[in-house]
This record gives C-alpha cells, sequence and structure tokens, in this order.
C-alpha cells in the first residue's frame, strides 16, 4: 500500500471552528470518494495544547498502488477537491510516505 500525507495549516481569517467543520463535514465527503482509496483517517491538531504546532491537522489516504495514487489524484474527482482546497486551506503539504508499522495489536 501507498499512503499519501497531506500536512494542513487553516486558513488565516477561519476559526479553528470553521476550519474543522469544513475540513470534516464537507471536505472529507469528497476526499471519500476518490476512486481506489483504501483508507482515509484526518488527525485533527489541538491548537490550544498545542499552540505552537506548525500545522492544524494531517490527513492520511491510502492506495493499493503509486499508479493507484496517480490515477485518483488526476481524474475527475481530484478536481472537486483541488477546488475546495482553499476554501479552508492556507498552506498544504503533500507527502507520499514508506509506512513501517513497528507495533501492532
Amino acid at each position: 500500500m501507498v499512503k499519501l500525507v497531506g500536512l494542513i495549516r487553516k486558513r488565516a481569517d477561519l476559526t479553528p471552528e470553521a476550519f474543522r467543520s469544513h475540513w470534516l463535514e464537507t471536505h472529507t465527503k469528497l476526499a471519500s470518494r476518490l476512486p481506489g482509496l483504501r483508507r482515509y483517517t484526518v488527525n485533527l491538531i489541538d491548537r490550544e495544547q498545542f499552540p505552537n504546532s506548525a500545522y492544524d491537522g494531517f490527513s492520511e489516504l491510502w492506495f493499493e498502488s503509486r499508479e493507484a495514487l496517480d490515477e485518483a489524484l488526476s481524474g475527475p474527482g481530484a478536481t472537486a477537491i483541488t477546488a475546495d482546497i482553499p476554501l479552508f486551506i492556507g498552506e498544504l503539504v503533500r507527502v507520499v510516505v514508506d509506512e513501517r508499522e513497528i507495533v501492532h495489536s
């Protein structure tokens, strides 16, 4: 499996609540429709507890292969996602990672 991680900083003009609401109620519905998506998580960072965090959260999207990821990101479903990103994200850093599971219970 291949995992795409998106490190996300909210738009500066949005409240944390508005940012989280848009991400969880709007954006996740769009991303969930990507073809070939096998697993999807959203990880919210508590900025009150961690005020110096560089990011407000990160997403993890798993695909069977790099080809499946590339196909999903170049297909029509990605167009809606791309259009939605500036509505709540100020900065997005995408990385494809080689996940190594160390402990699984």
